[in-house]
């Protein structure tokens, strides 16, 4: 070999040995390093969002039950029971078959004047009660009307409206009426009392005759 061509070989040996070691020096410089606040600001998020996600959400309330309540399937009975007491005044009671809780009102009537007393009240375990009606000197001699009216569907408490029907069409029997106002069904049951004795009038004109 001459000594000419042993010299280049030794150069390119050489350069080919730079361009390494240089190109391991730019793959060490190259490698990014991420600042470590921005390292600390990524995981204190991360921890952030994941303890909003662990926290349990609060369940939904449940929904109340619908309310079921039998209709009302047997006519409807009213028994009145009237007492006057010993200062000339009136009591009125009544059982009846109305769903509990149903608003009713009482009235005695004077029939000679249509003067009235009233009350309202409510059904309670299968009846009602309530006076004494009357002036405090007493009811005057003379015929009386007690009537028992139920007030109209629109205005009974819930349970009540939903057994006799939202116009009071389940209501069934002798005792069933229309509602003065156009408010749908009632129910309406009267009696008449007599205070004190019945007068009796003639009305006929009697001829008298003689005999001879």
């Amino acid at each position: 070999m001459s000594p000419w061509r042993f010299v280049v070989m030794l150069v390119a040996g050489a350069m080919v040995a730079g361009v390494l070691a240089a190109c391991d020096g730019d793959s060490t410089v190259s490698q990014p390093s991420e600042p470590s606040g921005e390292r600390d600001i990524a995981s204190g998020s991360v921890e952030r969002v994941t303890s909003r996600v662990d926290e349990p959400e609060p369940e939904p309330e449940p929904e109340p039950e619908p309310m079921t309540v039998a209709a009302l399937d047997e006519p409807v009975t009213v028994s009145l029971d009237i007492r006057l007491a010993s200062d000339r005044r009136m009591h009125v009671a009544a059982t009846t078959n109305l769903p509990e809780g149903t608003k009713v009102q009482l009235r005695v009537v004077r029939e000679a004047s249509n003067v009235r007393w009233q009350s309202r009240t409510e059904v309670r375990e299968g009846s009602v009660a309530a006076g004494p009606y009357g002036p405090g000197s007493g009811l005057p001699d003379g015929y009386y009307r007690i009537e028992l009216v139920t007030a109209p569907a629109d205005v009974q408490p819930a349970e009540v409206k939903a057994r006799i029907g939202p116009s009071g069409e389940y209501l069934d029997g002798p005792l069933v009426a229309t509602s003065e106002h156009g408010l749908g069904k009632i129910i309406k049951a009267s009696q008449r009392f007599l205070v004190g004795q019945e007068v009796r009038r003639t009305l006929d004109d009697v001829e008298v005759q003689q005999s001879p």
